[in-house]
């Protein structure tokens, strides 16, 4: 199969495929708050309000929606965030005082306007009820469980263990089904996150092989227009897909092809 890898801003890459190109995208896009700074100022997550990164994001998906097939369907992995973060670096006392020398700490952000401290921002939720007004259908939202806690408890609240993925679709009719494995039977999925020292951020294999598997036959295409390095074009091209991969950060774009190349090779070698 093909994995094609468009480098560069996926508000400018995306307009340059064609209508109804793709059966369905799986995608991850960077998350609000600056929690992961690839370098370069283009990326979406640097937005100081949470409503501008959910506006910068339903244009971008507004674009999937023209390329993906009118029975496509598209999955969204995102995760909530607070609206103020030392990113590491103190607020674990449960106190007022915990804050007082962290805001002046390398890295920390102040919440922004409308948000107060130790607020969740439901950004998330923000993004899923934007999509729907633009004129998605949501049709599920799925917990992605962890095993382990990726951001740890406080005094004052319990450890964070786990993200959403939204399914959305163009229209009421779309070619989602069963895939008879049993995962299908619950809305809490539980998948081990992969250590990758490639990509601070990369979701494993297995959460976009359940959502291309439920959504897509053998020789169609797959989307990803923040697609880190990768995954989700490795795991099309296992399941004889063909992917379109989209990433503005360059060194992520030569690691996914490396990936790519070595997995096709591997194959061959079979």
């Amino acid at each position: 199969m093909t994995v094609r890898i468009l480098r560069g801003d996926c508000r400018d890459v995306l307009a340059t495929l064609p209508d109804g190109s793709a059966a369905c995208a799986v995608t991850s896009p960077p998350y609000w708050g600056g929690l992961r700074d690839y370098g370069d100022p283009r990326q979406l997550g640097l937005e100081r309000q949470p409503e501008d990164y959910v506006t910068a994001l339903v244009e971008v998906y507004r674009e999937v929606r023209r390329i993906l097939a009118p029975d496509g369907s598209l999955w969204v992995n995102v995760g909530d965030v607070y609206a103020a973060s030392g990113k590491g670096g103190g607020g674990n006392q449960g106190d007022r005082h915990a804050w007082a020398t962290v805001k002046e700490r390398k890295g920390f952000r102040m919440p922004p306007e409308g948000y107060k401290m130790k607020d969740l921002t439901l950004v998330a939720f923000q993004l899923a009820n934007a999509l729907r007004k633009d004129g998605w259908y949501l049709r599920s939202t799925v917990i992605w469980c962890k095993p382990a806690a990726v951001e740890p408890m406080r005094l004052d609240r319990p450890a964070v263990s786990h993200e959403y993925l939204f399914l959305l679709t163009p229209g009421e009719h779309c070619r989602v089904r069963n895939p008879g494995e049993a995962w299908w039977g619950h809305s809490v999925w539980e998948i081990a996150p992969e250590n990758d020292a490639e990509h601070p951020a990369a979701f494993p294999a297995e959460l976009p092989r359940r959502c291309i598997v439920a959504s897509t036959q053998e020789g169609d295409c797959v989307l990803d227009p923040c697609s880190g390095h990768g995954t989700t074009g490795f795991v099309a091209d296992r399941l004889k897909r063909d992917a379109v991969l989209v990433e503005l950060i360059p060194g992520y774009a030569d690691r996914a092809d490396a990936r790519i190349r070595q997995d096709l090779f591997a194959g061959a070698m079979q």
